[in-house]
């Protein structure tokens, strides 16, 4: 009887979480959409999935690797929309990780020897 309370109190608190989330990239996507003119937008659909990891910063470099060359990013607000959306949509501990990769990733992709 505990374990299912337990158990239904942390369903609950993570699609609360999951719902603020998602609340939260609408009404980005609005105020970006709202700036941004319509001849020059560029639509990219990403989809968060959640995810066990033994390696996170490699399944980072991954994912970040895979979005910019699947969808031939390469403008600044683009590659900061995406860092934005990965920002968003992990947990504030892996924020630095987060940061320290995409920068390696862009430094490998388009800094040049």
């Amino acid at each position: 009887m505990v374990q299912e309370k337990l158990e239904k109190m942390i369903r609950e608190t993570q699609e609360a979480t999951h719902q603020e989330k998602l609340r939260q990239q609408m009404m980005r996507r609005r105020k970006r959409r709202s700036k941004s003119s319509i001849s020059n937008t560029k639509f990219i659909v990403m989809m968060a999935m959640e995810k066990c990891s033994y390696d996170p910063r490699e399944d980072f470099r991954e994912s970040m690797v895979e979005m910019i060359v699947a969808n031939k990013i390469r403008e600044a607000d683009e590659l900061r929309s995406l860092l934005e959306y990965y920002l968003s949509m992990n947990p504030r501990e892996y924020r630095s990780a987060i940061l320290e990769i995409f920068y390696e990733v862009c430094a490998d992709l388009f800094v040049r020897d």
